[in-house]
């Protein structure tokens, strides 16, 4: 299984469109969005062909999008959020909450830059944004979680130019 992860979008349709042409994302299982789309959730679900989960951020002000979610896919947990309810003081209140939720993958957004870390047993996985980068490089990043061997494996990557 292949799952794409993308993060605060903030409205901005059109890298959405380029992140959907490319081969591996029109390969993909599942797609989540982790918060901050604005007004393009029901265009997501219509654009892409597998699976879609969405969750809303903090800017997506009136949304009834859920604010967390939990689905479970090949025997693991994925906690997903926004985030932003948890990241005071680092990744610990995800880490608690995904335990209690008996996650074993953490997906989030909010910070608008990319991360992937092991901790104990849970994957955390920040895809950063496709719309308003904050690393260094300022490119706009998307994630990539695969299933290997019963273990999910997470890259990030540049959406190309």
């Amino acid at each position: 299984m292949k799952i794409i992860v993308i993060s605060d979008t903030h409205d901005r349709t059109e890298t959405m469109e380029r992140l959907l042409a490319l081969q591996e994302v029109k390969e993909a299982d599942w797609l989540i969005h982790c918060g901050d789309i604005g007004y393009d959730d029901d265009w997501l679900r219509n654009a892409f062909r597998g699976a879609v989960t969405i969750v809303a951020g903090n800017c997506d002000y009136g949304s009834n999008l859920p604010r967390e979610t939990v689905v479970e896919r090949e025997g693991t947990g994925f906690f997903i959020t926004h985030g932003h309810r948890y990241l005071m003081g680092g990744l610990d209140r995800l880490s608690y909450r995904a335990q209690e939720l008996g996650c074993g993958v953490v997906l989030f957004g909010h910070t608008h830059a990319p991360l992937v870390e092991e901790e104990g047993d849970i994957l955390f996985v920040n895809p950063g944004s496709l719309a308003l980068p904050r690393q260094a490089n300022r490119r706009k990043t998307y994630a990539v979680l695969t299933d290997k061997d019963g273990a999910w494996k997470a890259e990030i990557r540049e959406l190309p130019e």
